[in-house]
């Protein structure tokens, strides 16, 4: 009850308004009285309900004290810290400096505040434990300007650590506690000694295991075990946590007694705990032991629901934004689907067959291996149903593959934790007995790569659904609960058989939703372009994928976004021109293609390969053409006049004309007529005058040769050519086209000026309403019964 509460206070507190978590405050407190008053169950008990306004209150002081820091957020500022090195890893330019309960000092302010920081530095300048007197340049997060992008400011902030620093000067470096940096520096050489017996692969996944340390994780591993669901093995599993943390207590307790073996059980728990960076799932698993041995000391006894409600409310106490954590969802809601839906699913009045337990004195060796097969299988799909939507929020896809998987996997991870603890153990000692202990945990890391890379083989053994509706995942927990409530009520195979179905019906509704006939999003992608078309009928359509001032654009942007949006396939993907701002993101989408993604067919602008063409460019077509040869990805060329249709979606050719003499590649830019009904939208990638130019003569000579008046009276929206450039969006095309509103594709502050002020005058001029990406982040379009609609992803500030 008390965990409910506290989980209830946190989230009302961070999401909904004031006057809200007011009434249900009142509304649950008066109806837990009348409870009591009615069952006559002692008073003790409205400590329970109590919970619900003191955790209120310790979220609001939370949000008040980041609500001040948050007046730093828009701007950079040079500060001096003072604290303690929690922890130290390696980033992709150096290091990266974890600072808890740091002293922060900006320069332009009179007034310090308390604060977790992630200091970058590109050399090591301390060790965890230390106490450091720094001069920083602080900084907020990255925040996502686009859906689906990676929330930094989110993640650290559950984690604790407010701020990002630069590191300008280091003031002052002091030895702080020997016990923090013995255990920093027993890591250290855990890691060297796997650097050493593993290979390269396996040490980075090891040291992720035993350590918590991902930063020597190879990005394919990392991905292949994302996609076959069992990357979950990369996180300090709180299982072995909690087994190796008990078989200590129960090994000691029979040797020294209950207190002393507690008290040094304690002190090891919390050291590795220490020593792995307080993951929530460790932390959970470590909080569940303490209780279960204060319990036994004190001749009580702990079951695991009390213990699991006792866990949350002290994690949420510490830091209320765990709340936004995935790793904390998915810690409680796996122990809570062990504890709540197993005894569903393997009771011999559900639904499901009834697995009886075999006597392990008469029953064979089979017999054993066939119900432990059976039993993990039940496990698995107890924690699949459990935390199913909250995978799907982290990552739109369901790894139907995983609960096969796991079915090997999970088994075998106890043997890979005792060769790791055993091969840095012995590698203290001696490295040729660390060689020995590593084989074994070397060998199953390698088979689970050869499952994994064969797994990739099935289109199907991933289904990808987007990141669903937050109200269907209340609606599927609604279910579940009731499902669960009805089980224990009522033991009724019927009802549970019929809450089973409706469950089933609720998940198929655990996908994206486009909520229009069309959606048009254009991405966030700094200074370049790309644009993503879906359609109500399941067609997908990308104009270019490029940015020369964010890297991995492709990978990290735009594939996100398709996988928030559950595209498992490209339909077409339009290319304006080969310009790195248009094609290095689709260069990557290419690299990632596999059986959770393909594109289908790739436009090119139909150009002539005269002699007045440019080198350059045709050496950009070329390479273009070549990578998509290789990939296997079909190829077709535009010319002005062709099309593609399908239903009310379609796509015009409207520039370059066949025999076009261009200049540059800018100039043979490919411009495109959307349409969806009344619908219109103009793409111009990079075309300028001269494209629009022709643009507009060859459409007056197609009108005039078919006896109709000009081609484009209005559009309903202009894509800004060349980025807003002043040499593009001429007041002779504007007047033709005549768009309702205008959108631009630019990075902040670039170097190049874009959106000129000219350009945006002109557009001013004829009452074009105009939205940018590096202003507002991703906008988007939104087409329904013949209208549509503009959406931002940021407010606009000022």
């Amino acid at each position: 009850m008390a965990a409910v509460m506290s989980i209830a206070a946190v989230y009302l507190s961070l999401y909904a308004k004031p006057y809200i978590v007011i009434v249900v405050g009142i509304m649950v407190f008066t109806g837990f009285l009348i409870y009591l008053k009615k069952t006559g169950i002692p008073g003790f008990y409205v400590i329970f309900i109590m919970m619900f306004p003191i955790m209120c209150l310790r979220t609001e002081e939370s949000m008040e004290k980041l609500c001040y820091q948050g007046q730093l957020l828009d701007e950079t500022y040079a500060a001096c810290v003072n604290g303690y090195i929690a922890d130290i890893k390696q980033s992709e330019n150096g290091y990266a400096v974890y600072i808890r309960n740091a002293f922060v000092m900006p320069d332009s302010w009179g007034r310090q505040f308390k604060s977790g920081l992630v200091v970058y530095s590109e050399k090591r300048f301390a060790n965890p434990g230390d106490e450091v007197k720094i001069k920083v340049t602080l900084k907020d997060f990255n925040i996502p300007s686009n859906e689906g992008q990676f929330n930094a400011r989110k993640y650290y902030t559950s984690l604790g650590f407010n701020y990002c620093a630069d590191l300008s000067d280091v003031v002052n470096v002091q030895s702080g506690s020997s016990y923090i940096s013995s255990i920093y520096r027993f890591a250290d050489s855990i890691k060297n000694i796997y650097q050493n017996a593993y290979s390269e692969q396996n040490a980075g996944i090891m040291q992720s295991i035993v350590l918590g340390d991902r930063s020597g994780l190879d990005d394919v591993v990392k991905r292949m075990y994302q996609k076959n669901g069992i990357s979950h093995i990369l996180a300090i599993s709180a299982l072995h946590v909690s087994l190796v943390g008990m078989f200590i207590y129960d090994w000691l307790k029979k040797r020294i007694g209950r207190i002393a073996s507690a008290c040094f059980s304690t002190f090891i728990i919390i050291s590795y705990l220490c020593m792995t960076g307080y993951s929530a799932s460790a932390s959970r698993a470590v909080i569940m032991i303490l209780v279960y041995m204060l319990a036994d000391v004190l001749g009580r006894t702990s079951d695991m629901v009390n213990t699991l409600g006792i866990a949350s409310v002290i994690l949420l106490w510490i830091n209320p934004y765990n709340i936004t954590n995935s790793a904390f969802w998915l810690s409680f809601l796996a122990v809570a689907g062990i504890i709540y839906i197993k005894p569903i699913l393997s009771d011999d009045k559900t639904i499901l067959i009834y697995i009886r337990r075999p006597d392990k004195k008469n029953a064979g060796f089979f017999q054993l291996i066939l119900f432990r097969i059976a039993d993990s299988v039940i496990t698995g799909m107890c924690v699949t149903i459990a935390t199913l939507p909250v995978i799907l929020i982290i990552s739109g896809q369901i790894p139907v593959i995983s609960l096969f998987l796991n079915v090997i996997v999970i088994p075998l991870m106890s043997l890979i934790m005792i060769s790791g603890i055993f091969t840095g153990i012995a590698g203290i000692l001696s490295l040729e007995a660390a060689y020995f202990f590593a084989g074994a945990g070397g060998y199953i890391l390698d088979f689970y790569y050869k499952l994994c890379s064969l797994s990739s083989h099935f289109k199907y053994a991933v289904i990808v659904t987007g990141i669903p509706d937050t109200a269907r995942v209340f609606l599927y927990y609604a279910v579940l609960i009731i499902w669960i409530c009805a089980h224990i009520i009522l033991m009724n195979k019927k009802i549970d058989a019929v809450c089973f179905v409706l469950l089933v019906c609720v998940l198929t509704g655990l996908r994206y939703n486009i909520n229009s006939d069309m959606k048009i999003a254009m991405l966030d992608v700094g200074q370049g372009d790309s644009i993503v078309m879906h359609t109500k009928e399941g067609m997908n359509v990308l104009f270019d994928g490029g940015s020369t001032s964010k890297k991995n654009v492709g990978r990290y942007t735009i594939y996100t976004y398709l996988k928030y949006c559950g595209v498992r396939s490209l339909d077409y993907v339009f290319i304006s021109h080969p310009d790195k701002d248009h094609v290095n993101g689709i260069y990557e989408l290419i690299e990632l293609c596999d059986n959770t993604f393909e594109i289908g067919t790739v436009v090119l602008p139909g150009i002539s390969r005269a002699a007045a063409v440019k080198k350059q460019a045709d050496d950009d077509m070329s390479k273009l053409e070549r990578i998509l040869k290789n990939a296997g990805i079909n190829v077709v060329y535009a010319d002005a006049g062709d099309s593609i249709k399908s239903g009310e979606f379609s796509v015009e050719c409207m520039h370059p004309c066949k025999g076009y003499n261009y200049e540059s590649a800018n100039d043979y830019s490919a411009v495109y007529l959307v349409e969806y009904g009344d619908f219109s939208m103009l793409m111009t990638g990079d075309a300028e005058k001269k494209a629009e130019k022709c643009i507009v003569e060859d459409a007056n000579r197609m009108a005039g040769d078919a006896g109709e008046s000009a081609r484009f009276m209005s559009v309903n929206i202009l894509k800004v050519g060349h980025h807003g450039s002043k040499g593009a969006s001429s007041e002779e095309f504007l007047s033709y086209v005549k768009p309702e509103n205008a959108l631009i594709s630019c990075g902040a502050g670039n170097s190049y000026g874009h959106p000129h002020m000219e350009t945006l005058q002109r557009l001013s001029g004829i009452g074009a309403k105009v939205y940018r990406t590096d202003e507002r982040g991703e906008i988007a379009v939104r087409v329904r019964d013949g209208s549509y609609k503009i959406e931002v992803f940021k407010a606009l500030k000022g």
